[in-house]
């Protein structure tokens, strides 16, 4: 395998799968796996080391305990045996008790995350009903080494622009009986939520976006995901992909099992109220630590949901970085 052909970020997702299973104690892998590993992936990784960007501590680790076993040999020099290997292993233990403070850490940030949407969900479901459409946007595999992180973020900062467009466009044209062909997909929006994540085995970037409509005024939610969809493919000139969770089929068996929160909610139905704000609080699960970003712009977040009506800030701010 040349390494050096592989993505970016396919790469820092191995390289932090290898360091979470080597320093998880519910984890069992051996230390020939290990070796076979450390010869695909660390060349790799100090190849593609990217100095503005910010990486997980897990990131870090890899490459400072391969630097204290290597010394300064190449690593394109470097076949990691099974005494070296073993050299690294006992030098990465070193943090175990750092990574156990870093899965806390991250349950704490979610969960504070968690508390926040909640508090924005109760505020957005006071409308008598609301229209609530859930888009999942990706890069299509076979791109996915042509799309970092910064490209990744360019193509959310441009989706946020549009929505901001189409909400503006909305405000100036909002005395006037236009159809529903006549609005953008974006239009009668009350609110919204996004959370950007990586994949554990692909690495691959994406980002749940959960919007809420004025439900007034928009209906046909699986043509709003629809929408949305082939407005992501546009920014990303074909690059990108994305699964709309509001069609009939995907509905389907969350009705049976009376857990559907997507779609037109009742604010008069405790039930439908309970299961939307449930559907919401899966962008911000503690329990999905591997699929936190791994490497990020400077001061970027991965989580944020639109303002409140009452605050001098309105819109839908640009993702930071």
């Amino acid at each position: 395998m040349n390494t050096l052909s592989l993505g970016h970020d396919y790469v820092v997702a191995k390289v932090d799968k290898l360091v979470t299973d080597i320093l998880s104690p519910n984890t069992r892998i051996n230390i020939q796996q290990i070796s076979e590993q450390l010869n695909i992936y660390y060349q790799a990784m100090t190849s593609l080391y990217n100095d503005e960007l910010q990486y997980t501590a897990s990131i870090e680790w890899f490459i400072g305990s391969c630097y204290l076993v290597c010394g300064n040999c190449y690593p394109s020099e470097l076949i990691w045996d099974k005494a070296m290997t073993k050299k690294f292993i006992d030098t990465l233990s070193c943090y175990k008790h750092d990574f156990a403070m870093e899965i806390s850490n991250f349950a704490l940030r979610e969960q504070r995350n968690s508390y926040s949407l909640r508090q924005y969900m109760n505020y957005c479901l006071e409308y008598a009903r609301v229209l609530i459409v859930r888009v999942d946007l990706k890069i299509r595999l076979e791109f996915a080494h042509l799309v970092g992180i910064e490209n990744f973020s360019d193509f959310l900062v441009q989706l946020m622009d549009k929505i901001q467009r189409d909400r503006a466009r909305a405000n100036r044209k909002k005395n006037t009986n236009r159809t529903v062909k006549d609005k953008g997909c974006f239009e009668d929006l009350r609110g919204y939520i996004w959370a950007i994540e990586q994949g554990v085995d692909t690495g691959g970037l994406h980002c749940h976006m959960l919007l809420i409509y004025n439900g007034d005024k928009r209906q046909l939610d699986w043509f709003l995901g629809y929408a949305i969809g082939k407005k992501w493919i546009e920014i990303t000139d074909g690059l990108g992909c994305y699964f709309n969770c509001n069609t009939t089929h995907h509905k389907r068996d969350y009705k049976r099992q009376d857990k559907l929160g997507i779609g037109m909610i009742r604010k008069s139905n405790q039930l439908e109220v309970d299961n939307a704000i449930n559907a919401a609080l899966y962008l911000t699960c503690p329990e999905k630590y591997e699929q936190r970003l791994k490497a990020k712009l400077l001061g970027m977040r991965s989580f944020g949901h639109g303002q409140y009506h009452n605050t001098k800030r309105r819109g839908l701010p640009p993702i930071p970085k």
